[in-house]
């Protein structure tokens, strides 16, 4: 594994696991403008971890297989009973 590809897995993680803490902060936030800020930085780091993802899976050190259409479609369909519930 060469050093900027594992700089960059670094930064990927820690983009992961900051969305987790920050998500957690929004959830149980009670107070609006904290809630606002928790969210804005949220924001900011998912687009942060995408422009990651995407440099490593041009040079191809992330690789996705993509999910089969049909499991695509069962968890679209899924989705839409839970919103309409």
């Amino acid at each position: 594994m060469s050093r900027d590809m594992e700089w960059m897995n670094i930064l990927l993680n820690q983009h992961k696991l900051a969305a987790s803490m920050l998500t957690s902060g929004v959830l149980e936030s009670s107070n609006n403008q904290v809630r606002s800020h928790f969210k804005a930085i949220l924001d900011g780091t998912l687009d942060h971890q995408k422009q990651i993802y995407d440099v490593m899976s041009q040079k191809g050190w992330y690789s996705v297989s993509p999910a089969p259409q049909a499991e695509v479609t069962r968890i679209s369909q899924s989705m839409s009973n839970i919103q309409q519930q």
